[in-house]
């Protein structure tokens, strides 16, 4: 099997044609959700203007987009879902960036030396859905030349009662797709210790949004 764009848990699967259909539809009829247009205000707010974006596990795209309206130069989107990307792609098409965004089905956390640094990488709500997270945000904060953007779980008891649930839900469906409350604290370290600090911490119902910059 080749690792490079293999998707762990189940993932693949539980992010299907007709979820990524209803996600592309609903960005363009209204544009980001709440925790999306956060982390995206977050990002503008430290400068985009002919940035480029790498958006690991960008979904059906519109955050990357986004970028792109806001002045960034170019993108490149990874995936591990093939129906995700074909509706980023239709999106992008749509939208008028089809020739500014690269889209890729790719696993960074199993090769990390096939993806090029960026000037601004983002992972919105990726973080909780791969089990090994040292092995995800590490290539993240590695790649990312100026700033970094994560949103993941908050750590408070109801959030993690919530992932429990779900979790059981989804076993009960005979899903291999789970979710995970990464310690933030643990996150933090590792991007630390590639150089980043937080310039940026937020909320948004569930979610923790934290932009970090790269120690000039």
């Amino acid at each position: 099997m080749n690792c490079r764009c293999c998707a762990p848990n189940g993932l693949d699967k539980i992010f299907d044609p007709r979820i990524a259909r209803r996600e592309a539809k609903a960005y363009l009829k209204k544009g980001l959700d709440q925790p999306g247009r956060a982390i995206a205000d977050a990002i503008k707010e430290h400068g985009i203007a002919g940035a480029s974006v790498l958006e690991i596990g960008g979904g059906a795209g519109g955050l990357h987009l986004e970028l792109l309206k806001a002045g960034a130069s170019r993108a490149v989107d990874l995936d591990l879902s093939p129906a995700y990307l074909e509706a980023a792609r239709q999106n992008a098409e749509q939208l008028g960036f089809k020739d500014l965004v690269e889209h890729r089905l790719h696993n960074i956390a199993e090769d990390a030396d096939g993806v090029a640094e960026a000037d601004v990488v983002v992972m919105n709500r990726v973080v909780c859905c791969y089990p090994h997270m040292e092995r995800l945000v590490r290539p993240a904060a590695e790649r990312a030349r100026r700033l970094l953007a994560l949103t993941f779980p908050r750590e408070a008891w109801w959030v993690r009662v919530g992932l429990r649930m779900m979790n059981a839900g989804l076993w009960l469906t005979r899903s291999d797709f789970r979710t995970y409350l990464h310690p933030p604290q643990a996150i933090f370290d590792v991007v630390a210790a590639n150089g980043l600090s937080p310039i940026h911490q937020s909320f948004s119902g569930v979610w923790q949004i934290v932009i970090f910059r790269r120690s000039v």
